[in-house]
């Protein structure tokens, strides 16, 4: 039985190092920056953004992108404060998701510092609603550990496709604001390391 036990054990120690030596690639939240831009009053833009930043480019086919909601950041507190309450509703809702289907071979198969450019469905997952949408993207395989990847344009996003046009016309109504444009222009860039 201990003998049993010593291969059982050796069998799993073993299926762990080679599932390390095929890593996926992980996002470096570090080098990694999320964006979106707000309008109100129909003349003044702010660009905002969201630093708690994860995800993973899985040998499954999937690369997925979380956010960290509570880490949004309008460069005014009582805004963030506001944000984080009425619109995003982090208690409930603590972080959205963005994942597209990737062929993780096509990664491998890529020549560092040669961009590839194409159209991808990415599903959007935000305050308990999901959205399809398609998004061009620009992959870069700098090094053969590192992976960039960046829109090649910026996204429009409605707040009333995920359920947050009320907190934003809240939000309005707080701010003693005329107006605040009911969509935002999304725009990242991603560091994965591998």
């Amino acid at each position: 039985m201990k003998q049993l036990m010593s291969k059982i054990g050796l069998a799993v120690t073993l299926a762990g190092a080679a599932a390390i030596a095929r890593a996926d690639w992980s996002l470096d939240n570090n080098a990694s920056t999320f964006h979106y831009v707000t309008s109100k009053n129909a003349t003044v833009s702010e660009v905002n953004s969201i630093a708690g930043l994860s995800g993973a480019i899985s040998d499954n086919g999937m690369a997925t992108l979380r956010l960290n909601l509570a880490t949004v950041d309008t460069a005014v507190e009582v805004r963030d404060q506001r944000m984080r309450d009425i619109v995003f509703q982090v208690e409930q809702f603590p972080e959205a998701t963005i994942s597209v289907p990737v062929d993780s071979g096509a990664l491998d198969d890529l020549k560092p510092g040669v961009p590839a450019t194409a159209t991808y469905p990415v599903t959007v997952s935000l305050h308990g609603m999901t959205q399809e949408m398609p998004a061009d993207l620009q992959v870069v395989k700098l090094t053969n550990t590192t992976l960039q990847v960046n829109l090649v344009k910026p996204l429009i996003v409605s707040a009333a496709s995920f359920g947050l046009a009320e907190g934003v016309e809240e939000l309005r109504a707080l701010a003693g604001l005329n107006s605040i444009t009911p969509s935002v222009v999304v725009d990242f860039s991603l560091l994965y390391r591998k």
